[in-house]
């Protein structure tokens, strides 16, 4: 059993770096089995049939892997800086920071999660999955906003606007600087104040 979970997160973590490196067509079964392996495994693609049944099952649990890890970051950025109110502005700030360094720390998962995000193989159980996950994150978000705000909706434009970003940094398109950091912030978090409830935007 030790052996099986050791070659099942090994597909998982080659599928997420293939995927990152070259985009689907470089995820091929066979670049898979043989990228990264197991000492006394003889890796070949018996194992993704074994395992996961369909190569796209295999995406699947890479997507669901990296989805349930960056919510829970999420989650956890939220935690470390005491919830979001009071001074509701300078604890987004402190959040955004460190999630924006959990991001710029994991180029190749945040890349994978971004291709398959927008790739024709996000439906169904993958889908499911990522509104489970996301729901933890716009319950944290949900006591600053109006009664008639469509909190889900709001919060993943800024959460797809924050990948973008950090798109633009990996190809070299933006500089992580100082400078930016602010300008990035400010642009995710006017995306939400416009829906804050009046008392969030006094404190």
């Amino acid at each position: 059993m030790k052996q099986e979970a050791a070659v099942r997160n090994l597909l998982i973590g080659n599928t997420i770096h293939l995927i990152a490196a070259g985009g689907f067509e470089k995820a091929t079964t066979k670049e898979i089995t043989h990228v990264a392996t197991l000492p006394d495994v003889k890796m070949n693609e018996v194992y993704i049939y074994r395992l996961f049944e369909s190569k796209q099952n295999l995406y699947e649990a890479a997507f669901v892997t990296l989805d349930t890890e960056l919510m829970q970051a999420c989650k956890s950025g939220i935690d470390a800086v005491g919830g979001l109110q009071p001074d509701t502005k300078a604890r987004m700030y402190a959040f955004f920071l460190s999630a924006w360094k959990f991001a710029l720390r994991n180029e190749d998962r945040c890349r994978c999660y971004v291709r398959y995000y927008y790739s024709t193989y996000y439906k169904g159980e993958p889908v499911v999955k990522h509104k489970q996950n996301f729901r933890g994150v716009v319950e944290a978000f949900a006591p600053l906003f109006i009664e008639e705000a469509d909190i889900g909706a709001i919060m993943h434009s800024v959460f797809t606007t924050f990948l973008d970003f950090a798109i633009r940094v990996y190809n070299g398109e933006l500089e992580d600087s100082e400078i930016n950091r602010p300008h990035i912030f400010n642009v995710l978090y006017n995306m939400m104040a416009a829906y804050f409830k009046d008392s969030v935007k006094d404190n």
